[in-house]
């Protein structure tokens, strides 16, 4: 009654978690965002699982909750099988990247061309006449898959004209000779015209972004934006309450959590780490991300 089964290529995530008696347990989340029933461990052995289980995949502990670890496949063939298994390149994807190194433009668009294909097949009535037309016979009968010609680069270059030559213009450097004596902004229509043409310097941009995005009404006073802004607040972290009150069980049985907070996750930790904002895994500018992306979705 209890017993279920998912191949391993299925599994998105496996979460660690214990009772308050101390017992471990581990629930399994499959890539559809449905969590399996809980695996109850009540003599240890949570760790030899994990173990076991790393020498078929690769286990990558979540950057915002240390008990979460993603799980992703470490087979080398997998990449150039999903592409044996469509068809892309002619004589297989063991290959790809060596041809793609060396000439890139016709190793991707001869790939994308098949697809094209693929799809024109896929979305075609079966019993449309263009089928019998354009499908040549194969040696068994039947009708095969339309061959692809090829493609032609072309590299000769198109007549465009010259290049009109665009200047920006000076950005908005100064905010407070725009308020009023209550601060209240006198000419919203030329700020946005100084953004438009120019932008913003990054020490204004806190502050003129909450008018250009809603966030401020443009004749609003200082005190009437100091009331906004502590009401947000106040209303932010009573929706982050809601879903950080949520205990394990609660969530296995919430299916629509378990699917925000394991897309967010994922979208989380492929943050472009480039961005010293979000460098290192350890940085808490990633658990600040996956706190307004889980607020925003209550």
């Amino acid at each position: 009654e209890w017993s279920f089964s998912l191949p391993l290529s299925e599994l998105y995530s496996l979460r660690r978690a214990r009772f308050s008696l101390g017992r471990n347990f581990l629930v399994l989340t499959s890539r559809g965002g449905h969590p399996l029933p809980p695996l109850h461990f009540h003599r240890g052995g949570t760790r030899g699982l994990l173990r076991a289980l790393q020498r078929y995949i690769m286990l990558a502990p979540s950057p915002v909750d240390g008990r979460l670890f993603l799980a992703y496949p470490h087979d080398p063939g997998a990449l150039s099988q999903s592409f044996d298994e469509l068809q892309l390149l002619d004589d297989g994807g063991s290959d790809l990247v060596s041809r793609f190194m060396q000439d890139p433009y016709a190793t991707t668009f001869g790939g994308f061309s098949k697809v094209t294909n693929f799809f024109r097949g896929a979305l075609r009535p079966p019993d449309s006449p263009l089928h019998a037309s354009r499908g040549s016979v194969g040696p068994n009968g039947h009708a095969s898959m339309d061959e692809e010609p090829g493609f032609e680069l072309i590299t000769c270059g198109a007549e465009l004209g010259p290049r009109p030559e665009v200047t920006r213009g000076k950005p908005l450097d100064k905010w407070e000779e725009f308020l009023d004596a209550e601060g209240r902004v006198e000419d919203p229509e030329r700020i946005k015209a100084i953004v438009f043409r120019g932008g913003i310097i990054p020490s204004l941009r806190k502050e003129a972004w909450k008018f250009l995005l809603g966030f401020y009404p443009w004749n609003s006073t200082t005190k009437e934006r100091e009331d906004i802004l502590r009401t947000k607040t106040d209303e932010y972290f009573r929706m982050k309450v809601q879903w950080k009150s949520v205990s394990e069980e609660q969530e296995m049985r919430n299916s629509l959590l378990k699917g925000y907070r394991n897309l967010i996750e994922r979208d989380v930790n492929r943050t472009d780490r480039h961005n010293t904002f979000f460098s290192g895994n350890d940085n808490p500018g990633l658990t600040l991300l996956h706190d307004v992306l889980m607020t925003y979705c209550m």
